[in-house]
């Protein structure tokens, strides 16, 4: 039994007269139509199971997309928030689900008070978007355990401050720089927080039901090297468990530390020609990998346990290839699609 799973970053999906962020960003009627029915067209292309959205502004519109495009179930965790001036304005969006198969629970991600207290955050610390923790009922698969992330940007948390105008240029610049270099790291410290956060969820449903395999789809805003993806996936070598080295570990034990770990797709999907990751978005012209689909061990082609592996990856980028349509009539990222062969199907 295959499952073909994706994510979705659908670029400010606000049906107008809403706005997102500014009264300026609006679609005009016709944008619209164009944007959704570009976006039920990619929903065709990826022919997908189970799909994971981003910045998903307008939730009902969304629903009645996806209903239409064959997807029976649809969930949201929380609201989307407008301005409290201006009720026209989204200023925040939400991740969404949409599923052919039954929804069965859904859960929202914990923030524990031991992370609070180890990490140096503050006690009010949220996720900028809370993940999605969904349930799947899949028939000739079982049951699947499938969260949906959008993970805190790059772009700096603290705004730049304008610039005295008494004050000499090259204070300006230091300044500016200053700010920029505070607001990174901000932004990297919520950033690896979620990710943090999101991987003590993903551990512990791993031990409380060690048979449901976990898949995580998501826009997680860095690269596949970059510390947030390393607290989420736990990949490095790992040199010892309480105080014994990994050679003089069991084999059980060892069996046990992959178990706990999460699998970027990309790796595990054979590619006998060693082709280069292909990117899922560009900024000025240089592209990078920000969606992911990561999975547990259970879909691990090496583990000699495993329920199922990933046997192709797609990503559907035409449209990030100069086609002369703006982005707001179709999307800034990447799709990224994952099909799952499960060997009990």
């Amino acid at each position: 039994m295959k499952l073909r799973c994706g994510t979705f970053n659908l670029y400010q999906f606000a049906e107008p007269p809403f706005c997102w962020y500014e009264p300026e960003n609006v679609y005009t009627d016709d944008d619209w139509k164009e944007k959704r029915q570009w976006v039920k067209d990619q929903l065709t292309k990826m022919n997908c199971d189970v799909i994971g959205f981003q910045e998903v502004f307008s939730v009902n519109a969304l629903e009645d997309l996806t209903n239409e495009a064959g997807y029976k179930y649809f969930r949201t965790i929380e609201s989307t928030k407008t301005d409290a001036n201006n009720s026209l304005v989204y200023v925040s969006p939400v991740v969404a689900i949409a599923s052919k198969f039954p929804i069965v629970k859904l859960e929202q991600v914990e923030i524990e008070e031991s992370i609070i207290r180890t990490l140096p955050i503050e006690n009010s610390f949220k996720f900028s978007r809370i993940p999605i923790k969904a349930t799947i009922s899949a028939e000739g698969i079982g049951t699947i355990l499938v969260y949906v992330v959008h993970l805190k940007s790059k772009r700096p948390f603290l705004e730049v401050n304008e610039p005295n105008l008494l004050s000499e240029w090259d204070v300006k610049v230091m300044e500016a720089f200053q700010s920029r270099s505070m607001g990174n790291v901000a932004s990297l410290l919520q950033r690896g927080t979620e990710a943090a956060v999101l991987y003590r969820d993903i551990s512990q449903n791993l031990y409380r039901s060690k048979e449901i395999p976990v898949i995580l789809l998501g826009d997680l805003n860095d690269d596949e090297n970059s510390i947030p993806m390393e607290a989420l996936t736990n990949r490095a070598y790992i040199n010892e468990i309480d105080g014994v080295p990994y050679s003089e570990l069991p084999d059980t034990v060892k069996k046990l530390i992959n178990s706990y770990r999460l699998y970027d797709s990309y790796n595990l999907t054979p590619n006998p020609l060693g082709l280069k990751r292909t990117p899922t978005h560009y900024y000025n012209g240089v592209g990078s990998v920000l969606d992911y689909i990561f999975v547990s061990n259970h879909l691990n082609l090496k583990n000699n346990q495993g329920i199922g592996q990933i046997i192709s990856l797609e990503v559907l980028d035409k449209h990030l290839k100069s086609d002369g349509i703006g982005n707001h009539k179709q999307s800034d990222h990447a799709q990224v699609v994952a099909t799952v062969d499960f060997h009990n199907g």
